[in-house]
């Protein structure tokens, strides 16, 4: 009876304790650490420094392999393998930390009338990292992607590649609109351009042109009526238009990570290319140390003439060049977002398809002095002098003598985009090859015989993650359907655009 009693007693108290800390329950249970109200500069500040500061690892172990810029001894895209544990981190590195910010801000920021630049160029921003990821995956999540706060979406659909890049011209075109109606205001948590939307207004039309080109194989009339209206809005004119993130020790470029353990040597179809070439950012690109560089090795040799590089004939010379960690492994290393180089070279093929008026050699020339003039930006400051500049522009012209066809010339742009795309633009360099076909490589022959999951062919689109058919098995299975079925390196695997 008296434990009865008790037990009345001790319930009744717990009735009681409910109203009893009602009058200042928020006060004692608040979070002392949390934001009542997020600061949505910040927030867009933190979306544009986590899109480069992290991990690099599907842009060397499959891109730089694809792409034969380069070797290491555990990347799988040497031998065209899959591997979800690289195909997995660009999906997680962009759908995370970089588009769960963009998703969150954009609602907030579209009500804000004093922000309306920093949702202009939140919306440029969310274009920039959607199209790399379709341009990767192909169909994905981008609808209903990031809603599953606001709306309690928590197994997205996948939107058909073809509508994903109809809503990013919109959203372009929309951004533009907005920056040219409110231009004397800054945008907030601007990390490129001190909140100028001058600068933003020729991004967002310098994506316009990227995305114009890259519908030449599955609608070239619509590609002409895009390279020309983002022509005419006003492109990137020079490498102070590009979007450069300055990174430091506390927000390290992503490649210190990357490369701090990767016996990264230089493929020899990139220094046989180069050095045929006359190419002066060989020794910018490669160098020769006396030990792996994160173990402290030295540089012994900058004499590109004794470069030794990978070969897929496993009876050639060992390599002996590695990547210039000097200059691009360093945690304050800035990364080139969009390299104005990329603009011209792309206006050169616009010109020789006819999309646009002007002179095809002067915007080819542009695009290479842009990209050797931009190297002095990065560590070490190397300097390309210009008559280095000049000497490799007569031995490299854009018209081939022995054959001076349209097609040669869109040829040699290309290959000066592939050369030019070193690094940092490892991503795009793949999606332009699967473009337009160049450079032309040699796929690794030895993929025929051996172990291989796209055998004597470079893949053309990546595998979904694993992770996809456990938590939203549905959509991503239905997803396969255009892709062979199978969520492999399979001849079906194509985006939409690269038929």
């Amino acid at each position: 009876m008296r434990q009865l009693r008790q037990k009345i007693v001790v319930l009744a108290l717990m009735a009681f304790a409910p109203l009893a800390c009602t009058k200042d329950f928020a006060r004692y249970n608040a979070n002392p650490d949390g934001v009542a109200s997020p600061n949505l500069g910040y927030m867009f500040s933190d979306a544009l420094v986590k899109t480069s500061q992290l991990d690099m690892e599907p842009r060397t172990n499959y891109c730089a392999a694809f792409m034969q810029y380069g070797y290491s001894d555990f990347w799988s895209g040497t031998n065209y393998m899959q591997s979800d544990d690289i195909a997995r981190r660009y999906w997680n590195n962009f759908y995370i930390p970089v588009l769960q910010n963009l998703e969150y801000i954009l609602p907030l920021l579209k009500t804000d009338n004093s922000m309306a630049t920093t949702y202009a160029a939140a919306r440029i921003w969310r274009v920039f990292i959607y199209q790399k990821l379709t341009d990767f995956y192909g169909d994905i999540p981008y609808s209903q992607a990031g809603k599953a706060l606001s709306a309690g979406v928590f197994t997205p659909a996948y939107d058909k590649q073809q509508l994903i890049y109809t809503d990013l011209i919109s959203e372009l075109r929309d951004a533009i609109r907005t920056l040219e109606a409110n231009a004397p205001e800054n945008v907030q948590g601007d990390q490129f351009y001190g909140g100028n939307t001058g600068g933003w207004r020729k991004l967002a039309a310098s994506l316009l042109l990227r995305i114009g080109m890259r519908l030449i194989k599955v609608d070239a009339m619509q590609a002409k009526s895009l390279v020309t209206e983002a022509y005419n809005y006003g492109v990137m004119a020079s490498n102070a238009d590009m979007p450069v993130l300055k990174h430091n020790t506390n927000a390290p470029n992503g490649y210190a990570f990357n490369l701090s353990d990767q016996h990264f040597f230089l493929h020899q179809t990139l220094i046989n290319h180069m050095r045929a070439s006359g190419d002066p950012r060989l020794k910018v690109y490669g160098a020769v140390y006396d030990k792996e560089a994160f173990l402290g090795g030295v540089i012994t040799s900058t004499d590109t003439a004794t470069y030794r590089g990978y070969s897929f004939d496993s009876s050639g010379p060992i390599p002996t060049t590695r990547v210039n960690y000097s200059v691009y492994q360093p945690r304050d290393t800035p990364f080139f977002d969009f390299q104005y180089a990329e603009v011209e070279f792309l206006l050169a093929e616009a010109v020789l398809r006819g999309f646009i008026t002007g002179d095809a050699n002067t915007h080819y020339q542009a695009g290479i002095t842009a990209h050797m003039q931009s190297l002095a930006l990065l560590p070490t400051s190397p300097t390309i002098s210009n008559a280095q500049i000049n000497a490799y522009l007569a031995k490299n012209p854009m018209v081939d003598p022995a054959n001076p066809t349209a097609e040669r010339s869109i040829e040699i742009i290309n290959t000066e985009f592939w050369v030019a795309g070193f690094m940092f633009d490892a991503d795009e360099v793949y999606a332009n090859w699967r473009r337009t076909g160049y450079p032309k490589l040699i796929p690794n022959p030895n993929t025929i015989t051996g172990v291989s999951n796209s055998p004597g062919v470079i893949p053309r689109k990546l595998p979904y993650p694993e992770l996809e058919f456990t938590l939203n098995n549905a959509n991503a299975t239905s997803a396969l359907s255009a892709y062979g079925g199978m969520n492999d390196f399979n001849e079906h695997a194509r985006v939409w655009w690269d038929k």
